[in-house]
Protein backbone atom coordinates (compact mmCIF):
# COMPACT_ATOMS: atom_id res chain seq x y z
CA UNK A 1 0.00 0.00 0.00
CA UNK A 2 2.83 2.43 0.93
CA UNK A 3 4.52 1.32 -2.45
CA UNK A 4 1.82 2.06 -3.99
CA UNK A 5 1.21 5.59 -2.94
CA UNK A 6 4.83 6.53 -3.55
CA UNK A 7 4.40 5.35 -7.21
CA UNK A 8 1.12 7.65 -7.45
CA UNK A 9 3.40 10.78 -5.26
CA UNK A 10 5.85 10.21 -7.94
CA UNK A 11 3.64 10.05 -11.33
CA UNK A 12 1.97 13.32 -9.57
CA UNK A 13 5.23 14.61 -9.25
CA UNK A 14 6.72 13.75 -13.11
CA UNK A 15 3.09 15.17 -14.14
CA UNK A 16 3.91 18.45 -12.32
CA UNK A 17 7.47 18.92 -13.45
CA UNK A 18 6.28 18.11 -17.46
CA UNK A 19 3.33 20.59 -16.71
CA UNK A 20 5.66 23.15 -15.27
CA UNK A 21 8.12 22.65 -18.38
CA UNK A 22 5.77 23.01 -21.13
CA UNK A 23 4.10 25.79 -19.19
CA UNK A 24 7.81 27.50 -19.91
CA UNK A 25 8.06 26.49 -23.03
CA UNK A 26 4.96 28.23 -24.20
CA UNK A 27 4.91 31.16 -22.38
CA UNK A 28 7.49 33.59 -23.87
CA UNK A 29 4.96 32.70 -27.57
CA UNK A 30 2.25 33.75 -24.89
CA UNK A 31 3.65 36.87 -23.98
CA UNK A 32 4.94 37.47 -27.76
CA UNK A 33 1.02 36.74 -29.36
CA UNK A 34 -0.09 39.11 -25.86
CA UNK A 35 2.43 42.19 -26.93
CA UNK A 36 1.90 42.03 -30.52
CA UNK A 37 -1.30 41.05 -31.43
CA UNK A 38 -3.63 40.97 -27.38
CA UNK A 39 -2.67 44.14 -26.32
CA UNK A 40 -3.24 46.64 -29.73
CA UNK A 41 -6.24 45.18 -30.71
CA UNK A 42 -7.92 45.88 -26.76
CA UNK A 43 -5.90 49.59 -26.92
CA UNK A 44 -7.40 50.23 -30.21
CA UNK A 45 -10.87 48.66 -28.98
CA UNK A 46 -10.78 51.43 -25.90
CA UNK A 47 -9.94 54.10 -27.97
CA UNK A 48 -12.59 53.83 -30.68
CA UNK A 49 -14.60 55.25 -27.88
CA UNK A 50 -12.70 57.88 -26.88
CA UNK A 51 -10.75 61.01 -28.51
CA UNK A 52 -7.39 60.38 -28.06
CA UNK A 53 -4.41 62.98 -27.85
CA UNK A 54 -1.85 61.95 -29.88
CA UNK A 55 0.37 64.52 -28.69
CA UNK A 56 0.25 63.35 -25.00
CA UNK A 57 -0.32 59.55 -25.74
CA UNK A 58 -3.61 59.40 -23.43
CA UNK A 59 -7.21 59.11 -23.44
CA UNK A 60 -8.88 63.32 -23.37
CA UNK A 61 -12.77 61.94 -22.68
CA UNK A 62 -14.71 58.98 -23.71
CA UNK A 63 -17.09 59.67 -26.10
CA UNK A 64 -19.08 56.47 -26.31
CA UNK A 65 -20.55 55.57 -30.20
CA UNK A 66 -19.82 59.21 -31.47
CA UNK A 67 -16.64 57.66 -33.69
CA UNK A 68 -18.74 55.02 -35.34
CA UNK A 69 -21.25 57.60 -35.63
CA UNK A 70 -19.60 59.96 -37.91
CA UNK A 71 -18.39 57.13 -39.58
CA UNK A 72 -21.74 55.66 -40.62
CA UNK A 73 -22.68 59.42 -41.70
CA UNK A 74 -19.43 59.98 -43.48
CA UNK A 75 -19.97 59.21 -46.87
CA UNK A 76 -16.63 59.12 -48.13
CA UNK A 77 -16.30 56.40 -45.65
CA UNK A 78 -19.42 54.26 -46.94
CA UNK A 79 -17.71 54.51 -50.50
CA UNK A 80 -14.75 53.45 -48.95
CA UNK A 81 -16.89 50.26 -47.73
CA UNK A 82 -18.34 49.24 -50.81
CA UNK A 83 -14.95 49.99 -52.82
CA UNK A 84 -13.42 47.41 -50.19
CA UNK A 85 -15.87 45.03 -51.02
CA UNK A 86 -15.78 44.99 -54.46
CA UNK A 87 -11.99 45.73 -54.85
CA UNK A 88 -11.59 42.19 -52.42
CA UNK A 89 -14.17 40.07 -54.67
CA UNK A 90 -12.49 41.70 -58.05
CA UNK A 91 -9.14 39.95 -56.79
CA UNK A 92 -10.61 36.93 -55.41
CA UNK A 93 -12.38 35.93 -58.22
CA UNK A 94 -9.83 36.75 -60.73
CA UNK A 95 -7.19 35.06 -58.61
CA UNK A 96 -9.09 31.84 -58.33
CA UNK A 97 -9.99 31.07 -62.03
CA UNK A 98 -6.19 32.10 -63.32
CA UNK A 99 -4.95 30.09 -60.47
CA UNK A 100 -7.05 27.30 -61.15
CA UNK A 101 -6.37 27.39 -64.88
CA UNK A 102 -2.64 27.87 -64.56
CA UNK A 103 -2.35 24.99 -61.85
CA UNK A 104 -4.34 22.72 -64.30
CA UNK A 105 -1.74 23.96 -67.01
CA UNK A 106 0.81 22.90 -64.43
CA UNK A 107 -0.37 19.53 -63.36
CA UNK A 108 0.65 18.30 -67.30
CA UNK A 109 3.36 17.20 -68.86
CA UNK A 110 4.94 19.63 -71.37
CA UNK A 111 8.50 20.61 -72.43
CA UNK A 112 9.22 23.90 -70.72
CA UNK A 113 7.14 23.01 -67.70
CA UNK A 114 10.03 23.34 -64.63
CA UNK A 115 10.68 27.14 -66.35
CA UNK A 116 6.84 28.13 -66.57
CA UNK A 117 6.60 27.14 -62.62
CA UNK A 118 9.61 29.28 -62.31
CA UNK A 119 8.17 32.50 -64.06
CA UNK A 120 4.64 31.45 -62.36
CA UNK A 121 6.16 31.71 -58.30
CA UNK A 122 8.62 34.84 -59.21
CA UNK A 123 5.68 37.63 -58.41
CA UNK A 124 5.43 35.75 -54.82
CA UNK A 125 9.27 36.73 -54.87
CA UNK A 126 8.60 40.37 -55.28
CA UNK A 127 8.33 42.51 -52.41
CA UNK A 128 5.09 44.53 -52.53
CA UNK A 129 6.83 47.84 -53.00
CA UNK A 130 8.78 46.86 -55.57
CA UNK A 131 5.52 45.42 -56.75
CA UNK A 132 3.84 48.58 -56.95
CA UNK A 133 6.91 50.71 -58.52
CA UNK A 134 6.98 48.53 -61.22
CA UNK A 135 3.28 48.57 -61.85
CA UNK A 136 3.58 52.42 -61.84
CA UNK A 137 6.23 52.51 -64.34
CA UNK A 138 4.47 50.14 -66.85
CA UNK A 139 1.28 52.95 -66.34
CA UNK A 140 3.21 56.03 -66.67
CA UNK A 141 1.83 58.95 -68.15
CA UNK A 142 4.94 59.89 -70.18
CA UNK A 143 7.18 56.95 -70.13
CA UNK A 144 5.00 53.85 -69.62
CA UNK A 145 5.27 50.83 -71.30
CA UNK A 146 1.43 50.04 -72.04
CA UNK A 147 1.45 54.04 -74.02
CA UNK A 148 3.74 53.03 -75.52
CA UNK A 149 2.85 49.94 -77.16
CA UNK A 150 -0.61 50.94 -77.78
CA UNK A 151 0.52 54.38 -79.18
CA UNK A 152 2.98 52.30 -81.64
CA UNK A 153 0.12 49.62 -82.67
CA UNK A 154 -2.31 52.76 -83.72
CA UNK A 155 -4.55 51.85 -81.07
CA UNK A 156 -4.38 55.36 -79.39
CA UNK A 157 -3.61 58.68 -81.37
CA UNK A 158 -2.26 60.11 -77.76
CA UNK A 159 -0.45 58.98 -74.25
CA UNK A 160 -3.35 58.34 -71.79
CA UNK A 161 -2.88 59.48 -67.90
CA UNK A 162 -4.23 56.13 -66.88
CA UNK A 163 -3.92 56.52 -62.96
CA UNK A 164 -5.38 59.97 -63.32
CA UNK A 165 -9.23 57.98 -63.48
CA UNK A 166 -10.37 56.60 -60.66
CA UNK A 167 -12.02 53.49 -62.13
CA UNK A 168 -9.61 52.76 -63.81
CA UNK A 169 -6.85 53.51 -61.37
CA UNK A 170 -8.76 51.01 -59.20
CA UNK A 171 -8.44 48.25 -61.59
CA UNK A 172 -4.81 48.54 -62.22
CA UNK A 173 -4.16 48.13 -58.60
CA UNK A 174 -6.72 45.38 -58.52
CA UNK A 175 -4.34 43.90 -61.19
CA UNK A 176 -1.32 44.13 -59.66
CA UNK A 177 -2.51 42.32 -56.60
CA UNK A 178 -3.78 39.87 -58.44
CA UNK A 179 -0.37 39.33 -60.15
CA UNK A 180 1.09 39.32 -57.00
CA UNK A 181 -1.39 36.93 -55.42
CA UNK A 182 -1.59 34.00 -58.38
CA UNK A 183 1.71 32.17 -56.84
CA UNK A 184 0.09 31.59 -53.63
CA UNK A 185 -3.11 30.22 -55.03
CA UNK A 186 -2.02 28.41 -57.54
CA UNK A 187 0.49 26.25 -55.33
CA UNK A 188 -2.24 25.09 -53.23
CA UNK A 189 -4.32 24.24 -56.08
CA UNK A 190 -1.45 22.42 -58.09
CA UNK A 191 -0.47 20.68 -55.14
CA UNK A 192 -4.37 20.07 -54.88
CA UNK A 193 -4.85 18.60 -58.06
CA UNK A 194 -1.44 16.21 -57.33
CA UNK A 195 -3.51 14.46 -54.67
CA UNK A 196 -7.15 13.40 -56.50
CA UNK A 197 -7.36 9.82 -57.52
CA UNK A 198 -6.84 9.41 -61.08
CA UNK A 199 -8.91 6.22 -61.23
CA UNK A 200 -12.24 8.39 -60.84
CA UNK A 201 -11.26 10.20 -64.31
CA UNK A 202 -9.95 7.21 -66.41
CA UNK A 203 -13.09 5.81 -65.31
CA UNK A 204 -15.38 8.58 -66.40
CA UNK A 205 -13.46 8.44 -69.85
CA UNK A 206 -13.64 5.22 -70.47
CA UNK A 207 -17.14 5.70 -70.14
CA UNK A 208 -17.48 8.22 -72.42
CA UNK A 209 -17.42 11.10 -70.44
CA UNK A 210 -15.85 14.53 -72.62
CA UNK A 211 -13.61 17.11 -71.26
CA UNK A 212 -15.99 19.39 -70.01
CA UNK A 213 -17.92 17.12 -68.06
CA UNK A 214 -15.47 15.78 -66.48
CA UNK A 215 -14.28 19.13 -65.53
CA UNK A 216 -17.82 20.47 -63.61
CA UNK A 217 -18.75 16.80 -62.53
CA UNK A 218 -15.53 15.25 -61.00
CA UNK A 219 -12.65 17.86 -61.39
CA UNK A 220 -14.81 20.63 -59.85
CA UNK A 221 -16.34 19.24 -56.94
CA UNK A 222 -13.48 17.57 -55.73
CA UNK A 223 -11.55 21.03 -55.60
CA UNK A 224 -14.15 22.95 -54.29
CA UNK A 225 -13.10 21.82 -50.31
CA UNK A 226 -9.78 23.79 -51.32
CA UNK A 227 -11.10 26.68 -53.40
CA UNK A 228 -13.85 27.75 -50.93
CA UNK A 229 -10.78 28.46 -48.23
CA UNK A 230 -8.39 29.75 -50.50
CA UNK A 231 -10.89 32.16 -51.81
CA UNK A 232 -11.61 33.50 -48.27
CA UNK A 233 -8.00 33.96 -47.04
CA UNK A 234 -6.85 35.65 -50.53
CA UNK A 235 -10.40 37.73 -49.25
CA UNK A 236 -8.87 38.62 -45.90
CA UNK A 237 -5.41 39.57 -47.76
CA UNK A 238 -6.94 41.50 -50.48
CA UNK A 239 -8.88 43.49 -47.71
CA UNK A 240 -5.66 44.56 -46.00
CA UNK A 241 -3.93 45.76 -49.26
CA UNK A 242 -1.95 48.64 -48.88
CA UNK A 243 1.65 48.96 -49.93
CA UNK A 244 0.26 48.86 -53.99
CA UNK A 245 -2.31 51.78 -53.36
CA UNK A 246 0.37 53.77 -51.63
CA UNK A 247 2.58 53.84 -54.21
CA UNK A 248 0.48 54.02 -57.17
CA UNK A 249 -2.08 56.80 -55.99
CA UNK A 250 -1.97 57.42 -52.40
CA UNK A 251 -5.67 56.76 -52.64
CA UNK A 252 -6.70 59.24 -55.22
CA UNK A 253 -7.63 60.54 -57.27
CA UNK A 254 -10.58 62.33 -55.56
CA UNK A 255 -10.37 59.18 -53.25
CA UNK A 256 -11.11 56.81 -56.03
CA UNK A 257 -9.00 54.15 -54.67
CA UNK A 258 -9.08 54.55 -50.76
CA UNK A 259 -10.18 51.30 -49.67
CA UNK A 260 -10.81 50.88 -46.02
CA UNK A 261 -7.63 49.77 -45.12
CA UNK A 262 -5.71 52.88 -46.56
CA UNK A 263 -9.13 55.07 -44.97
CA UNK A 264 -7.55 53.71 -41.44
CA UNK A 265 -4.09 54.91 -42.46
CA UNK A 266 -5.57 58.72 -43.41
CA UNK A 267 -7.35 58.87 -40.52
CA UNK A 268 -4.45 57.55 -38.53
CA UNK A 269 -1.50 58.94 -39.78
CA UNK A 270 -2.84 62.11 -41.82
CA UNK A 271 -5.73 63.47 -39.47
CA UNK A 272 -4.45 62.00 -36.37
CA UNK A 273 -7.26 61.03 -34.95
CA UNK A 274 -6.70 57.35 -33.93
CA UNK A 275 -10.48 57.39 -32.20
CA UNK A 276 -12.10 57.58 -35.57
CA UNK A 277 -8.85 55.28 -36.94
CA UNK A 278 -9.76 52.65 -34.42
CA UNK A 279 -13.07 52.68 -34.96
CA UNK A 280 -13.15 52.20 -39.00
CA UNK A 281 -10.48 49.34 -37.58
CA UNK A 282 -13.40 47.03 -35.91
CA UNK A 283 -15.52 48.12 -38.97
CA UNK A 284 -13.26 46.45 -41.66
CA UNK A 285 -12.66 43.24 -38.86
CA UNK A 286 -16.33 43.39 -38.65
CA UNK A 287 -16.42 42.71 -42.70
CA UNK A 288 -13.63 40.70 -42.74
CA UNK A 289 -15.31 38.20 -40.45
CA UNK A 290 -18.62 38.35 -41.84
CA UNK A 291 -17.32 37.05 -44.99
CA UNK A 292 -15.30 34.47 -43.75
CA UNK A 293 -18.01 32.93 -41.61
CA UNK A 294 -20.61 33.08 -44.40
CA UNK A 295 -19.86 29.64 -45.85
CA UNK A 296 -20.07 28.09 -42.38
CA UNK A 297 -23.20 29.56 -40.96
CA UNK A 298 -24.88 28.96 -44.66
CA UNK A 299 -22.94 25.42 -44.33
CA UNK A 300 -25.03 24.98 -41.05
CA UNK A 301 -28.27 26.76 -41.84
CA UNK A 302 -28.91 24.44 -44.75
CA UNK A 303 -27.71 21.33 -42.59
CA UNK A 304 -30.02 22.22 -39.85
CA UNK A 305 -33.00 22.88 -42.74
CA UNK A 306 -32.57 19.92 -45.17
CA UNK A 307 -30.14 17.64 -43.30
CA UNK A 308 -32.40 15.02 -42.02
CA UNK A 309 -34.30 14.81 -44.98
Amino acid sequence: MIEHSNLIDKSRLKFSKEKILATSLILPSLILVFVTYLYPAIFTFVISFAEYDIVRLNIKKFIQFKNFQYLINNSFFSSAVLRTIYFGLVICVFTTVFSFLIAILLNEKFIGKALLRVMIVLPWAVPSVVSGVLWGQMFHADTGFLNALLYQSGIISEYKIWLADPLIALHIIAVAEIWKAIPFMTLFFLSGLQSLPSESFEAASVDGANVFQRFFYILFPLMLPIAIPLFLIQFVLAMKSFDTIFVLTRGGPGGGTTTLNYFIYKEAFETFNLGRASAAAYVLLIITLAVVLIPSISKKILKFFWGNK
